[in-house]
C-alpha cells in the first residue's frame, strides 16, 4: 500500500508539472530575450543617430557658408569647407566614421551644395545582425546679392607703372578688379540685382566713356536759366586762365552722351577732363565735394568747366553702371597707361557721382531704392590707390591746394559720401606711410578690414578685393 501511494503521488506531481505554466514562461522568456534587447537597443542607437545627424547638419551649414564665400575659386572653397567642417565635427565623434564633405557648385543657380555621411557602429542592434548604420546630411547655400550698385575707383597715376614683387602695379590692379567682378557675378553673364561701374583717375578724372575719343560733332547743347559765372570774383574780376571771363551763361553742353553739363563747348581736341568746382577765396562756397549742381552762398555751380588739354588727364575714362559682366571686364582690361600725379578727392567724388543716384549727374544709372520693405539696396564705392595726394599746377584744382589741403578736401568728400549712405572701402596698395594710412582709414567706412585694407603686394591686393566681394555678397542657407 505504501509503495502504491508513493508511485501515485509521484505521478500526480508529474501531471501537475506538465500542466503548469511557470516553466513555459521561462522557456518563452529565454527565447525572446535576445530580440527584446535588440529592439530596446534600437531606441538607443536611433538616438545616437539623431545626435550625429544634427551635429553633421550644423557642421555642413558652417562649411557651406565658408565654401560660398569662395564660389569663384573651387579649390579654395573645398579647402575652406573641409577645414570648417572638421572644426565643427570633431574626429571620432560618437565613434562615427565620416565620408566627406563634398562640395558641388551650380553655376546656373549660383548655389553651393555641401554633403557628408557618417557610419556608426551599433551598440545593441548588432544582436539582430546589424553591425553599422549610416546617417547623411546636406546643405545648400545660395549666394544672395540684393540690389547692389558698386563703383570701383582705381588710381592710374604714374607710380602705378612701377613694379612691386615683380608685378607691375597697374597689372595687379586689373587682376584684382577681375577677382572682385568674378566674385560678385559668379558664373552669371548678367545679374538682375547687381550693377558695377568703373572710373580711373590721377590728378583728374576723365568723364568720357572708356575706349572712346571726344567727337565735337556729337556734342549737344541745352538752354538753361541764366546763371552767374562761378569763376568771377565779387569785385567783377576773374580767377584767370584757364577759366572763362564772361559774367553769365545760359547754355550747357553734353559730350559723347555723358550727362555731365559742361559750362562751355569743349575744343575739338578735348581730352575729356573737367576742372574741380573750387576757387581759393577762403569762403565755403565750393562744389568740388558735392554731388551735383548747386548754389552755395550765391555762387552757382550749374556745370563743370572743361579742363584744357595742357592739364593732366588720364587716358582712360568711365564705365557707367551695368549689370553685364562682360562689359565690366572689358572696361577693366582698358585700365592702362598710368601717368601724372595723385588726387584722391577727385577719385572719390567722381566715383560717388558715377553711382547714378537720383540727385547726381548720372541720375538714372543707379538702382532706385526698392519699395518692398524686405528689400535692400547697397551702394558701395571701392577706392584703390598706391600713393598720396600731390599738388600740381595742372591738376583739377589748378594747383591751388597743397597736399595738406587736398587731404582735407578728400576727407570732406568722404564724409559726404558716407553720410549719403554709401559704403566706402579704401585700399592702400604698396605704400604704407603713416599719415597716408591715417587718411585712408578716415576715408573708409571703418578703420579695419574689410573697409580699410593695406595690400603690400599683388597677391594681397587680390585678397583685399576678394574680401570686399565676400563682404558685399549676402549668403543665406536655403535648406
Amino acid at each position: 500500500m505504501a509503495r502504491k501511494r508513493f508511485f501515485g503521488a509521484g505521478i500526480a506531481r508529474v501531471r501537475r508539472f506538465m500542466g503548469g505554466r511557470r516553466g513555459g514562461v521561462a522557456v518563452w522568456a529565454a527565447f525572446l530575450i535576445i530580440p527584446m534587447l535588440g529592439f530596446l537597443g534600437l531606441g538607443v542607437d536611433s538616438a545616437r543617430g539623431y545626435m550625429v545627424r544634427a551635429r553633421l547638419s550644423q557642421a555642413l551649414d558652417a562649411a557651406g557658408l565658408a565654401a560660398g564665400k569662395w564660389a569663384a575659386n573651387t579649390s579654395k572653397a573645398e579647402e575652406e569647407a573641409t577645414m570648417t567642417f572638421k572644426a565643427n565635427f570633431p574626429n571620432g565623434y560618437m565613434d562615427a566614421a565620416v565620408v566627406g564633405p563634398t562640395v558641388t557648385f551650380n553655376a546656373l543657380n549660383d548655389t553651393v551644395v555641401v554633403d557628408a555621411s557618417a557610419t556608426l557602429p551599433t551598440y545593441f542592434v548588432h544582436l539582430l545582425g546589424v553591425d553599422t548604420f549610416v546617417v547623411s546630411a546636406s546643405t545648400e547655400v545660395s549666394r544672395k546679392t540684393v540690389y547692389m550698385d558698386i563703383v570701383v575707383s582705381i588710381d592710374v597715376s604714374g607710380s602705378m607703372n612701377e613694379y612691386i614683387g615683380g608685378v607691375k602695379k597697374i597689372d595687379a590692379a586689373r587682376a584684382a578688379a577681375h577677382v572682385l567682378t568674378d566674385s560678385l557675378f559668379g558664373a552669371s553673364a548678367t545679374k538682375e540685382f547687381l550693377k558695377m561701374g568703373l572710373i580711373t583717375w590721377n590728378s583728374n578724372a576723365r568723364i568720357l566713356p572708356m575706349g572712346t575719343t571726344y567727337n565735337a560733332a556729337t556734342t549737344t547743347s541745352q538752354p538753361v536759366p541764366v546763371y552767374n559765372n562761378p569763376y568771377r570774383k565779387a569785385d567783377g574780376t576773374y580767377w584767370g586762365s584757364p577759366f572763362p571771363t564772361v559774367p553769365t551763361f545760359n547754355t550747357v553742353y553734353f559730350a559723347a552722351g555723358v550727362p555731365v553739363p559742361l559750362m562751355t563747348l569743349p575744343p575739338a581736341t578735348w581730352k575729356g577732363c573737367v576742372m574741380a568746382r573750387y576757387t581759393p577765396d577762403a569762403t565755403v562756397n565750393d562744389g568740388d565735394v558735392l554731388l551735383n549742381t548747386v548754389t552755395i552762398l550765391g555762387k552757382q555751380w550749374m556745370a563743370w568747366f572743361p579742363a584744357p588739354n595742357t592739364y593732366q588727364c588720364p587716358t582712360q575714362g568711365t564705365r557707367r553702371l551695368t549689370n553685364v559682366k562682360a562689359e565690366v571686364k572689358t572696361a577693366i582690361d582698358l585700365v592702362i597707361n598710368p601717368s601724372n600725379n595723385t588726387n584722391l578727392a577727385v577719385g572719390l567724388v567722381w566715383g560717388w557721382r558715377l553711382l547714378g543716384t537720383a540727385d547726381g549727374p548720372f541720375a538714372g544709372d543707379g538702382t532706385p531704392p526698392p519699395s518692398a520693405p524686405e528689400a535692400e539696396l547697397v551702394r558701395a564705392l571701392i577706392l584703390m590707390t598706391d600713393g598720396a595726394n600731390t599738388q600740381s599746377s595742372t591738376d583739377a584744382y589748378k594747383g591751388w591746394l597743397n597736399a595738406s589741403a587736398l587731404n582735407a578736401r578728400t576727407q570732406a568728400v568722404a564724409t559726404n559720401i558716407k553720410e549719403a549712405g554709401v559704403i566706402v572701402y579704401a585700399i592702400q596698395f604698396g605704400y604704407n606711410d603713416g599719415p597716408q594710412e591715417a587718411l585712408m582709414k578716415s576715408i573708409a567706412s571703418g578703420p579695419t578690414s574689410p573697409y580699410y585694407q593695406y595690400a603690400p603686394d599683388a597677391p594681397a591686393l587680390q585678397s583685399a578685393f576678394k574680401e570686399i566681394g565676400n563682404h558685399l555678397s549676402k549668403l543665406r542657407l536655403s535648406k
